[in-house]
């Protein structure tokens, strides 16, 4: 985004829904949750917009802002009561090894899912997951690295 530019609520959604929903995917319990909590981030953002004195720090900003509702979502539900054993068994995806590979990005530290999450799955480039996450681009490459050798690992171990 161009620092010169005025930050709008859409100029916002337009540039980094997918970047948000990428953070609250890694955050959140379900899909249904992540989508729920990317609504809240921009809603919040919308009402502090004002506070957002750089343009070119919207994408960290978002981040910020994405993480501290996943944090709230959760923090302000009660526990929810156990489901009844009726209920039909959950959809399958038709590829085992995708629903492997889901369960051990989720098994990965928090740091190393983020970096994951906005790299593979939102399509973001090094230095954007950096700028989103606010830390160095060389941070960024060493936590993929580490992430991609645990993955390895948990995988080859679940293969046996």
């Amino acid at each position: 985004m161009d620092s010169a530019a005025k930050v709008t609520p859409e100029t916002l959604a337009r540039e980094y829904a997918s970047t948000v929903l990428a953070i609250c995917l890694v955050h959140a319990r379900s899909l249904h949750d992540a989508e729920d909590i990317t609504q809240e981030v921009f809603l919040k953002a919308m009402r502090s917009i004002d506070s957002l004195r750089d343009p070119a720090r919207a994408r960290p900003w978002l981040t910020m802002i994405a993480r501290r509702a996943c944090l709230d979502h959760y923090r302000s539900r009660p526990a929810s009561a156990p489901l009844p054993e009726d209920l039909p068994a959950r959809v399958r995806a038709s590829d085992p090894r995708t629903e492997r590979l889901h369960a051990a990005i989720l098994a990965l530290p928090e740091e190393y899912r983020e970096v994951v999450a906005l790299y593979y799955l939102d399509g973001r480039r090094s230095r954007e997951v950096a700028e989103a996450l606010d830390i160095s681009e060389a941070l960024v490459r060493q936590r993929l690295v580490r992430a991609r050798l645990m993955l390895h690992e948990r995988m080859s171990r679940d293969e046996k």
